[in-house]
């Protein structure tokens, strides 16, 4: 295998019971039977456009500049949204045009697309309810197969977008939320870039459109508290087993998010945290400035 390998993620809300996503893999390989297909994951919530734009924001930054990244995640289907393919230097996207892409966007500032409005790079008499297999999978196909960007379509600027919440930032704290749990139970928030300066100062440089202009906040980690609903936890941690088997804990998450766990535990279930809830992140313990 050589670095120009096509190579096609495939992100979707179908799960892996049905046909779909196999159907999908059949149409780019007839197509692209080079192409190598990678599985994000299928199993985002049905619908869930912001999940599975954070989960997109997360993963594509480790793949080869050249990847098509494939989303499906589409509740308008067979409505007027667009289908639309992005070129960016690390990546390029094949997905409806309702908004997934906005975390992309705001990490890619320089971008160009189009709207896939040339049928020759559809399958013939594309279905009105499954445009992942006859617009989007054959479309991926070709931009993988070398197929330039501006033959897909027409170009367009004014890409949907669905708003972030703000962040809340002041000189002690910064308030988010919670946006989504995985699998083992652990609590992602909307706090981010954060990333360790040294074993105890932490970087705070957030991704947040309102808050581009602001410099970077630093603190020290073992001063700091994290707070939510009637819970408080001292300290940001760099691994779960820094505390007891069963001890709750935040810490800075892989992809740099504000991320609060239990140890060999469900934080979710033990805290009774979940989506949409607010957290803060204290520069310094409150019981500290009094």
């Amino acid at each position: 295998m050589t670095d120009t390998t096509p190579i096609i993620t495939l992100l979707t809300d179908f799960g892996q019971r049905g046909s779909y996503v196999g159907a999908m893999k059949g149409v780019i390989l007839s197509i692209t039977p080079s192409a190598q297909l990678v599985d994000i994951t299928h199993e985002v919530n049905p619908q869930d456009i912001q999940q599975a734009s954070l989960i997109l924001s997360n993963v594509y930054p480790y793949f080869p500049a050249h990847t098509v990244h494939l989303v499906v995640v589409d509740p308008g289907v067979g409505s007027q949204r667009r289908p639309i393919a992005v070129e960016t230097p690390r990546g390029r996207f094949v997905a409806p045009d309702n908004g997934v892409l906005t975390r992309i966007l705001l990490q890619e500032p320089e971008w160009k697309a189009v709207a896939l409005d040339n049928p020759d790079y559809w399958r013939a008499a594309p279905s009105h309810t499954f445009h992942g297999r006859d617009i989007f999978s054959p479309v991926a196909a070709h931009l993988a197969g070398g197929v330039p960007l501006a033959q897909l379509g027409s170009p367009v600027d004014d890409l949907v977008r669905f708003p972030l919440p703000p962040l809340e930032l002041t000189s002690r704290s910064v308030r988010g939320r919670v946006v989504r749990v995985d699998h083992f139970g652990n609590v992602q928030t909307d706090i981010m870039r954060l990333r360790w300066r040294d074993e105890d100062t932490v970087e705070l440089d957030p991704l947040d459109p309102a808050l581009k202009d602001r410099a970077p906040v630093l603190f020290s980690a073992q001063n700091a508290c994290v707070s939510f609903g009637w819970h408080e936890l001292e300290g940001l941690y760099h691994t779960y087993s820094e505390v007891p088997v069963g001890s709750p804990l935040a810490l800075i998450s892989s992809s740099g998010e504000l991320e609060i766990s239990v140890n060999q535990g469900s934080a979710q279930d033990k805290l009774g945290i979940k989506v949409g809830d607010p957290v803060t992140l204290f520069f310094e313990r409150r019981n500290r400035r009094r």
